[in-house]
This record gives structure tokens, C-alpha cells and sequence, in this order.
């Protein structure tokens, strides 16, 4: 994933996530909106994650 890619993803997944979170706040009891929230979470993380291992898998590379 390029660096270009996943500053865009983390972005967009992090415009996602607060939109959920200002309607949880707002006082919405609707199923959706926390179905999206979490999943917008978990995806966050899941990037952040990937590139974590990533860079580490590139500078292990390097060091050979």
C-alpha cells in the first residue's frame, strides 16, 4: 500500500468514524449507526496495524 493510499484510507475511515460518533452523541439509539461506528473502528485499526507490520517487515529487509 502506498503512502498516498493510506493516508487517503485513514482519511476517509477517520471522516467516517466521527460522522458515526457526532450521531451516537446526538443522542441516535439506532442499530446502524453503531454497527457503522464499530466496523469504522475496527477498520482504523486494522490500517494502522498493516502499515505497522509492514514497516517493521521493511526495516527487518533492510537490515539483511
Amino acid at each position: 500500500m502506498s503512502t498516498k493510499t493510506f493516508v487517503l484510507l485513514l482519511v476517509v475511515l477517520g471522516i467516517n468514524t466521527l460522522r458515526y460518533g457526532t450521531y451516537l452523541l446526538e443522542g441516535s439509539t439506532s442499530i446502524y449507526y453503531w454497527i457503522m461506528f464499530i466496523l469504522n473502528v475496527l477498520a482504523v485499526i486494522y490500517v494502522l496495524i498493516l502499515k505497522l507490520n509492514k514497516s517493521k517487515t521493511e526495516i527487518n529487509s533492510r537490515r539483511i
